[in-house]
């Protein structure tokens, strides 16, 4: 690591389609609406932008009651991620990424009902 220039190992999603073809109602539900002006749609940005959603009222106040708790428990997940990848702490991310992938499923199952 220089003086300066902060080496760390990092979490993206190759392709986002795959994020559309695994979580579509989430996707649909967090990006079609125009709020979120991050260019990247990967797993890592779409839990994000979920729990932005809640916490900011971007989506109807039934649908953010019904994805708090997960949206939240996403969050948590995604920054402990990112706290471990900034740690270069590899294997931790790992597991922390499965984790997220697990809430991002709960998310999806849940916005099923809406």
């Amino acid at each position: 690591m220089g003086r300066i220039i902060q080496i760390r190992v990092s979490a993206s999603t190759p392709d986002e389609k795959d994020v559309q073809r695994a979580w579509p109602l989430l996707d649909r539900l967090v990006w079609t609406r125009g709020e979120f002006m991050n260019p990247v749609r990967g797993a890592v940005e779409l839990a994000h932008a979920a729990f932005t959603a809640v916490d900011a009222g971007l989506i109807e106040d039934s649908q953010a009651k019904a994805l708090e708790d997960k949206a939240r428990e996403a969050e948590s997940l995604r920054l402990r991620m990112e706290s471990a990848l900034a740690e270069r702490n590899a294997a931790e991310a790992d597991v922390l990424s499965y984790r997220l992938e697990d809430a991002l499923d709960e998310m999806e199952t849940i916005a099923k009902g809406f």
